[in-house]
């Protein structure tokens, strides 16, 4: 008898177990459920970070090839750290539609491309002068899918900016982190004729800022950017602002102070809607390395005529200080602020700013967004890619050694941002035709669209290191309908005709809806070649 209450007792016992087991279980799943809902409800408003994408190097340095899409990056001349090597750059090219990574050691060029000037030419090709190896032009051919060397710049540059210019030729100025000390005047490069042309009269004087180490750290950096008449207006860091010349030996003008900013070195700077010159200015710090960082915000809005005075409108700051941050310009005109630090300090992630935020136009607001599970700061990138996702990556990449813990500091990876527009659960339009990919200034082309358009707008392919990317500015145009059938859409779109507005190159082309709350969301790009007149 006592055998079979023993038995009764363990059947009771077990029955009771797997009861509470599967009470657990079908808790635990509701709450998962629950949570993924949640979790999804919360991407409409804040948007998604995918999975990281492994790298065999820190990309400190990036560009969107515009007729793949794929992603060209690059280190220095080890995957992880820079030293004084100056014969070759670690590269790979990406592909954002199948995830594969391919390696190159670049040594055709002679050059390490490490802290370069960066811009995407008339054509698409990537230039990269300067660097580590100070004087030194690269440039990459993606229909030819190879390097070339370009001539010699003038002077030895490193961590300076470079614009191309409405006439397709190439600015550049500052850089006295490598070659000479000082004195970095601007020279342009002419892609035609193949020459650096000194322009002894764009003084890089007006534009250092007062850094704690001089020209060294003052003269990096600069917001250049391309404007009508072959102008090109410097934005900052400094707060000093000043508008560049290139005929004959160049000129220097100044243009006033950015308000009542500080110097904000390593702070952003975006063209956000370019046929009304407007320029949003975000963070930076006063010095390169070991100062507070800034949530300071300015619109700086360019006169139709260049060397006159613009208009500076200070707004309500960031949520969060900034230094190292990298900003970029979104199809519907936001602006997408990513990473950086409260603390300028290079290679370290301590003081890392984990939220983006996400700068509304219309508002003149920020919104923050998901936080970011990788810190961001020096030596970071983010770029815009035609799914009208950003994609980021890098951080870190020091000098001979990390003083720190390298798997804490270097970031050998990119990783993709999804923005709320594309969570938002509205149809996004598709476009099903584009009657030209090569359209002159001043042309017309014709977009075939699948769902409802509210409007078309341009956002030019680009490059960035350093925070600073003088590719990217949007144009917005408004399509004339032609008429609609089964659902579809024949667009008329007229490009404007200044060059100095709409600078040639290579541009994606949304098309954009309004959501039912009131969300615009972006088709996926087609490519446009914009050609000079």
């Amino acid at each position: 008898m006592s055998g079979l209450i023993k038995i009764a007792s363990l059947a009771v016992v077990l029955f009771l177990f797997l009861a509470l087991t599967f009470q657990f279980q079908f808790n635990t799943s509701v709450y998962v459920l629950v949570q993924q809902r949640q979790e999804h409800a919360n991407a409409r408003n804040i948007g998604r970070w995918e999975q990281s994408i492994p790298l065999p190097i820190v990309p400190v340095a990036i560009a969107v090839l515009p007729r793949t899409g794929k992603v060209l990056a690059w280190a220095a001349d080890k995957p992880n750290v820079f030293s004084n090597a100056t014969t070759h750059t670690l590269s790979v090219i990406y592909d954002p539609s199948t995830h594969q990574v391919n390696n190159q050691n670049v040594t055709i060029t002679h050059h390490n491309m490490f802290c370069p000037g960066l811009s995407l030419d008339t054509s698409g090709r990537v230039v990269i002068t300067g660097g580590s190896t100070s004087d030194a032009t690269s440039i990459y051919d993606e229909v030819q899918g190879r390097w070339l060397s370009g001539p010699p710049l003038t002077v030895g540059r490193g961590y300076h900016s470079q614009a191309t210019l409405s006439d397709g030729r190439v600015f550049t100025i500052g850089g006295s982190w490598s070659g000479p000390l000082g004195g970095k005047n601007g020279e342009i490069f002419d892609p035609n004729k193949q020459t650096w042309t000194a322009l002894p009269n764009t003084l890089a004087e007006p534009l250092l800022t007062s850094d704690f180490l001089g020209p060294f750290a003052g003269d990096n950096h600069a917001w250049l950017f391309a404007w009508r008449n072959d102008s090109v207006f410097q934005a900052g860091p400094s707060r000093a602002m000043n508008w560049y010349g290139v005929s004959s030996s160049g000129v220097c003008q100044p243009a006033g102070s950015r308000g009542k900013d500080t110097d904000s070195m390593n702070g952003n700077a975006v063209m956000y809607d370019a046929l009304a010159g407007k320029i949003l200015a975000v963070g930076g710090a006063q010095h390169y390395n070991d100062a507070a960082a800034t949530n300071a915000t300015h619109i700086v809005t360019l006169p139709s005529d260049p060397f006159t005075m613009p208009q500076v409108q200070e707004l309500k700051g960031m949520k969060y200080p900034r230094a190292y941050a990298n900003s970029v310009l979104l199809p519907t005109g936001e602006v997408l602020i990513t990473g950086g630090a409260t603390y300028a300090k290079q290679w370290a992630d301590v003081n890392a700013t984990l939220v983006p935020e996400l700068f509304n136009p219309d508002t003149l607001t920020f919104t923050p967004l998901a936080k970011m599970p990788i810190p961001r700061t020096y030596h970071s990138v983010a770029v815009l890619l035609p799914d009208a996702t950003v994609l980021t990556g890098g951080g870190g990449l020091c000098w001979e050694k990390c003083l720190g813990p390298e798997e804490e500091i270097n970031h050998l990876d990119l990783q993709r941002f999804t923005p709320p527009y594309l969570l938002s659960g509205d149809p996004r339009p598709k476009i099903l035709e584009i009657s030209d990919t090569e359209v002159d200034l001043g042309g017309v082309f014709e977009l075939l669209v699948g769902g409802e358009v509210a409007e078309v707008a341009m956002v030019r392919y680009s490059s960035a290191t350093h925070a600073i990317n003088t590719d990217q500015r949007r144009v917005r145009l408004v399509p004339t309908g032609l008429g609609k059938q089964k659902g579809r859409a024949l667009h008329r779109v007229e490009i404007p005709e200044d060059g100095g507005v709409v600078v040639p190159g290579y541009w994606m082309v949304f098309a954009i809806s309004s959501g039912k709350g009131g969300m615009k969301v972006p088709s996926v790009a087609e490519t446009i070649l914009i050609r000079a007149k």
